[in-house]
């Protein structure tokens, strides 16, 4: 009975969560920008990126459709001032492999195993993305029981 108790409470606060997520994203998010970068082709986007020239040649709507195909992990980024950056993009057969660090507040936080976990497994869920690592710089910005716990246990790579 306890078991159904805990599950009943772990089930409700899921769903306030999305909610408070929803609700937190709509007042940030423009949802026509946000369909406008979903329809694009993140594989054209990524074939369309320079890599070797960080500052100019990703393609300017790269970072804003990765960040648009997050769920409720997007809420927590946005709002801790954080984003996705793109250290590599690759395309073989119409599947993208993807190198992704973290950017504002969100490089050092305590949450980073579950954020970075999230956005793995939203990334994913976009049927041409086939594989997500994570720049190992992130790994910089932790030492002790975090890194190791990240390195271990996070179940994200790191590259």
């Amino acid at each position: 009975m306890s078991d159904d108790l805990a599950d009943q409470y772990r089930h409700q606060i899921r769903l306030q969560m999305h909610e408070e997520a929803n609700r937190r994203l709509q007042e940030v998010n423009d949802p026509r920008e946000d369909a406008r970068v979903l329809a694009l082709s993140i594989v054209e986007l990524v074939n369309d990126s320079d890599f070797s020239n960080q500052e100019e040649g990703l393609h300017p709507d790269l970072v804003p459709s990765l960040m648009a195909r997050l769920g409720d992990v997007r809420a927590a980024l946005t709002g801790h001032g954080g984003a996705l950056t793109v250290r590599e993009g690759e395309v073989i057969d119409d599947s993208v492999t993807l190198v992704v660090g973290l950017d504002g507040a969100c490089v050092a936080c305590g949450a980073a195993p579950n954020t970075l976990s999230q956005i793995q497994t939203d990334l994913l869920s976009d049927e041409n993305i086939q594989n997500i690592f994570f720049d190992i710089e992130i790994l910089e910005h932790y030492d002790g029981i975090v890194r190791d716990f990240l390195i271990e246990k996070s179940g994200v790579n790191f590259c």
